[in-house]
């Protein structure tokens, strides 16, 4: 049995960063990059395993969005707008 594989954030009220450990592999590159592109804004305390990062992000750098459910009326006209835009999806088998 494979082990799960989680994305845990902690962080201590008033502290000016955010720990991430992640196997993510969209979030870690997000971080990857953050790091490259803006110096002081990432500490990387260990990457040696492949697939898994762990790392201190500033504050500043990272958001979290609560979002509401969504009602029928709107999950309805998305998955209409879905339908009618599925030309656009990539990775689409043509026949």
């Amino acid at each position: 049995m494979s082990k799960a594989k989680e994305t845990h954030l902690w962080f201590e009220k008033g502290d000016d960063e955010i720990q991430v450990e992640s196997y993510s592999k969209k979030l870690n590159e997000a971080i990857l990059e953050l790091n490259k592109n803006v110096p002081g804004a990432v500490y990387i305390i260990d990457d040696e395993e492949r697939g898994f990062l762990r790392a201190a992000v500033k504050l500043k750098n990272i958001t979290f969005m609560i979002l509401p459910p969504q009602s029928e009326e709107t999950k309805k006209a998305q998955s209409e707008n879905g339908k009618r835009n599925s030309k656009n999806l990539k990775n689409q088998k043509r026949t």
